[in-house]
């Protein structure tokens, strides 16, 4: 079955403790924000593509090993013999405002992922899945990754394509020394649907406020900004704004949320659902990833999530969502 959506760009093995050298591939889990977003595709019943580059060592086995595993097709990956997988681990510690913050250690320099480049997008099993794809989904951090990464993504969004092009801006300041969101702002006018969240928004276009955004990205058929645990916008090319409040979630652990986000929205979309619904399944698909440890999860119950996504806005507003369930209060 030929993938509907294809996700590009880097894997991470998550690993449990702070990288020291390699571990053994069960220790391993997949990660990275494409791959997040692919898994949760996956989970929700969307033939979905992680094409990327991996080491040929015991981590790359393990990730590729759980992206089949969970239904994703792996068939475009491509294999280095000499570059390694890229890794990461995290710590998770209560913050000043009584929630938990993780905090990322990373091992990715010089790895295979960063060895992609324009050529990439040449190869054959690449461009077959391209070519079938309704949607290719990429982000802000595989441009970040290497020189040869960025010219990738400007031959990529620059291109005729078939399919829609979702970018999330995903803008992380450790990995752009120069601190310039030029780039990445570039890259976001060049795509169908934009995904940003509030805090990126302010850095990367010096605003996050929805008329000044549009006028800064008037060729997006589709901005969405995300506003943490408030709610999400959405705002079409002819100016209309949409709203949606985000559930309350007792969080256990925060990373992960935002492609999570991205993939409940991107369900919604290749479902040509109404935009409404397509914000609730991202906020649901979210609310799943902040219960676990985790950078994906599995998803809410088929049943639940379609009776969420046509409850009332007075009983989407009375859910609760924790490690141990959901829980809608009465009134």
């Amino acid at each position: 079955m030929q993938p509907t959506v294809v996700c590009l760009g880097e894997a991470l093995a998550l690993l449990p403790d702070v990288p020291t050298g390699e571990p053994a591939p069960v220790e391993a889990r997949a990660a990275g924000a494409e791959v997040n977003v692919a898994l949760g595709l996956a989970g929700a019943g969307i033939p979905v593509a992680w094409i990327g580059r991996l080491g040929d060592d015991a981590l790359g086995a393990a990730v590729l090993s759980e992206l089949e595993r969970r239904g994703v097709d792996v068939g475009a990956v491509e294999i280095d013999p000499a570059l390694p997988t890229g890794c990461y681990a995290k710590t998770v510690a209560i913050g000043p405002d009584g929630e938990p913050s993780s905090r990322m250690h990373y091992c990715r320099a010089g790895s295979a992922a960063a060895g992609m480049g324009p050529g990439f997008l040449a190869r054959p099993a690449v461009r077959e899945r391209f070519a079938a794809a309704a949607f290719v989904h990429v982000s802000g951090i595989t441009a970040a990754l290497s020189e040869s990464c960025a010219e990738l993504m400007d031959a990529l969004l620059a291109a005729p394509r078939s399919g829609r092009a979702v970018f999330d801006v995903n803008w992380r300041e450790q990995m752009w020394p120069s601190g310039d969101p030029r780039a990445v702002a570039g890259l976001a006018g060049l795509a169908d649907v934009v995904l940003v969240g509030g805090d990126e928004a302010r850095r990367v276009f010096g605003t996050d406020e929805p008329a000044a955004l549009r006028r800064l990205l008037p060729a997006p058929e589709l901005l969405v900004v995300k506003d943490g645990a408030d709610r999400a916008l959405a705002m079409t090319r002819d100016g209309s704004v949409v709203a949606q409040p985000a559930l309350a979630v007792e969080v256990v652990e925060p990373v992960g949320a935002g492609d999570a986000f991205a993939a409940g929205l991107l369900t919604g979309l290749v479902r040509s659902e109404p935009i409404e619904r397509c914000l609730r399944r991202g906020h649901l698909a979210a609310a799943a990833v902040l219960t676990v440890p985790g950078d994906s999860a599995t998803p809410l119950p088929a049943a639940t999530t379609d009776r969420l996504l046509d409850s009332t806005e007075r009983e989407w507003a009375d859910v609760r969502v924790s490690a141990a369930g959901l829980k809608e209060v009465t009134r």
